[in-house]
């Protein structure tokens, strides 16, 4: 006989029920609601979070069959069920086998997401790990554990990421690293993107990717979830995850673009529902998914900063900036800035009273970009902005006092910001390249100059520019193409020189719009009795490009080395001003900025890291994001050496 709608609304929900998602078990328990089910590992492994005699292993045990993400419609309750699996770990000796061994459930609850924290282990000692279930191994994975604080350590190599959206290229920056032979990694955030929909580039600047899963803008546990567990499919971070254990931390886009403690720029609570439960969800998604010291106890906090204790070599600070102690930012942000700017621009152009640039002394436009300059301060340096709140400094400076007092040689310090930095000065850029002592500087200023008077003055309809910049990888010049200079990249153009000229900062979402916070990390780090060259170094991410500059105290001492590695894959400052060559644009932020030394504003990749007590050495790699794993284009593009009691770190051959 026929088959009633409501048998098959009710058939339908058991398979969505079945395929709900979710495990994070720590330990040997074993609950009796428990199945023996055919699985497949589908995920890869990792680790993550190692100490001295601890790590965490995680997997995901997909049951065959289930399709799509976990779902629980409204009302409807459902039994707790799981995966019995097997968890294995053993010294990478010649002819070890497995001697360590353990159970745990992948329950449909935590996303058939399993976590084992091991324990009683020994340092120093490479291992290899897997899951199975009786039938169907996973792959193997690998991590080796650092002595405890104090005990002395060598040296450590690890790789440092950021920004990986699935929609702008390959991850082929997991796949050189996983080469690396590294004993951890870190990334600091924004490994996932929230937004939907399809690839954002042409195949010739990023590998064509398929459309995101969900293809909409994440906001439910399940799409999280499911985003999350698409990423993991990818087999170049499959290849990274497995080799060395990783050390993470979020940023904005894990929950939604420039997240806050109560609330998002991008958030609406008309549209998305309430904040609280979105960043609830989505933090408890990232905790089953990777590999985090996180328990599954209901009362578990969900966001928290952290320590990595390596020897009497470094201790490793792992900052939190986005959910605990950030304040929403003032009304004015970058975006609103340029729009000003051009805005400036674009009336004095229609109302047929543009000066030249050489004329802008004492007319009316200049005086309206010193008004922009003096908003553009003070929503800067708010007092009571905060960034990382009073608990977390305090125990940074105690952390960096600590470290100091146990002889500790490198505080390493994980945040996702950005040092803060002026607008980038073209003219000051293009003066110094025609007055440079070196040849190859004065060769590429005629080519600047041409440039930029295409940018800014040449008249429109013979203004052209060459789309070199628009390749986020590694560019070929027979795929350079000329284009027109068009209105709007005039406006802009202009806007950009006025915002060197005078100063104006169009960048409010890192440490740029939150000064006075920024003053209180850096007195955290002195007062700690860290302060002095050599001694600390700060890692961030977040702006996409590469970055290597100087922190100072009050005093103009230097307190810290930065360095800011470039994106996995997201786009960067080459798609703001595609109509500047890459290397002007570099130049101008530097001339911009007396601490910065060094800046990439086109590349993808990571930064590598080899750490002992006589130096620091840290390489910023390209890779190219056009082809996935290691068959496409790698090069180093600087490599920097700080030693301690020397202010400045030096530059040095790849």
């Amino acid at each position: 006989g026929g088959t009633s709608a409501t048998s098959v609304r009710v058939a339908s929900l058991l398979v969505r029920i079945i395929a709900m998602a979710s495990a994070i078990a720590i330990g040997r328990s074993q609950p009796s609601d428990s199945q023996v089910l055919p699985v497949d590992f589908l995920h890869g492994v990792a680790s993550g979070d190692p100490l001295s005699d601890a790590v965490v292993i995680w997997t995901r045990a997909t049951p065959r069959g289930l399709v799509g993400p976990p779902t629980f419609p409204d009302g409807v309750m459902v039994a707790t069920t799981g995966v019995n699996l097997i968890w294995e770990v053993w010294p990478e000796e010649a002819g070890a086998a497995p001697n360590r061994s353990g159970s745990a459930v992948a329950k449909e609850e935590r996303d058939f997401t399993v976590k084992v924290d091991i324990t009683s282990l020994k340092f120093g000692v490479p291992y290899a790990f897997r899951f199975r279930d009786g039938v169907v191994s996973s792959p193997v994975g690998h991590f080796r554990l650092p002595p405890p604080g104090g005990d002395a350590l060598a040296s450590l190599r690890y790789a440092i990421f950021s920004c990986s959206s699935w929609q702008w290229g390959s991850f082929a920056a997991y796949a050189h690293a996983a080469q690396q032979k590294l004993d951890f990694w870190v990334h600091l955030g924004d490994y996932i993107y929230e937004s939907g929909g399809e690839a954002m580039l042409d195949s010739y600047e990023a590998m064509k990717r398929s459309p995101t899963q969900p293809t909409h803008e994440l906001l439910s546990l399940a799409d999280y979830r499911e985003r999350h567990a698409q990423y993991r499919t990818d087999p170049d971070l499959q290849s990274l995850a497995g080799a060395a254990p990783m050390i993470p931390i979020w940023d904005d886009h894990e929950v939604t673009n420039n997240d806050w403690m109560h609330g998002a720029e991008s958030h609406a609570a008309s549209q998305d529902g309430d904040f609280e439960a979105r960043k609830n969800a989505a933090m408890r998604a990232y905790h089953e998914w990777m590999p985090t010291r996180h328990s599954a106890a209901p009362d578990a906090p969900l966001m928290r900063w952290r320590d990595f204790q390596f020897g009497d070599l470094a201790q490793l600070l792992v900052l939190e900036s986005r959910l605990l102690a950030r304040t929403q930012r003032p009304a004015l942000d970058g975006e609103h800035m340029r729009e000003l700017l051009m805005g400036a621009v674009a009336a004095a152009q229609g109302g047929g009273v543009l000066p030249a640039p050489t004329e802008w002394g004492g007319s009316a436009l200049e005086g309206k970009f010193k008004e922009l300059k003096t908003m553009a301060e003070k929503s800067r340096w708010q007092e009571n902005s905060r960034l990382l709140g009073f608990e977390q400094l305090t125990w940074i400076s105690e952390m960096v006092a600590n470290a100091s007092a146990r002889g500790v040689r490198w505080n390493l310090l994980a945040q996702q910001l950005r040092q803060p930095l002026a607008s980038p000065n073209f003219e000051e850029a293009l003066h110094r390249a025609q007055m440079s002592s070196d040849e190859g500087v004065r060769s590429r200023s005629g080519i600047w100059d041409s440039a930029w008077a295409n940018a800014t003055t040449a008249p429109l309809g013979q203004a052209t520019y060459l789309k070199d910049s628009l390749r986020p990888s590694i560019p070929s010049p027979d795929e350079y193409q000329r284009h027109d200079i068009s209105p709007q990249m005039r406006t802009w153009a202009l806007a950009a020189l006025a915002a060197g000229r005078y100063g104006i900062n169009t960048d409010f979402e890192g440490w740029d719009g939150y000064l006075a916070e920024r003053q209180r990390f850096v007195d955290a780090l002195s007062h700690g009795g860290a302060s002095g060259a050599g001694k600390v170094v700060v890692y961030g991410g977040d702006s996409h490009n590469a970055w290597a500059g100087l922190m100072r105290g009050h005093a103009g001492n230097v307190v810290a080395h930065e360095f800011d590695g470039m994106s996995v894959t997201s786009r960067g400052e080459e798609y703001h001003t595609p109509w500047l060559p890459s290397d002007l644009r570099n130049a101008a932020w530097v001339a911009a900025n007396k601490d910065l030394a060094w800046a990439d504003t086109q590349h993808r990749g990571y930064m590598l890291v080899s750490l002992s007590h006589e130096a620091h050495k840290v390489s910023y790699l390209a890779v190219d994001t056009t082809l996935p794993g290691t068959t496409g284009k790698s090069m180093c593009l600087a490599t920097f050496v700080s030693v301690e009691g020397q202010d400045a770190f030096r530059k040095e051959t790849c």
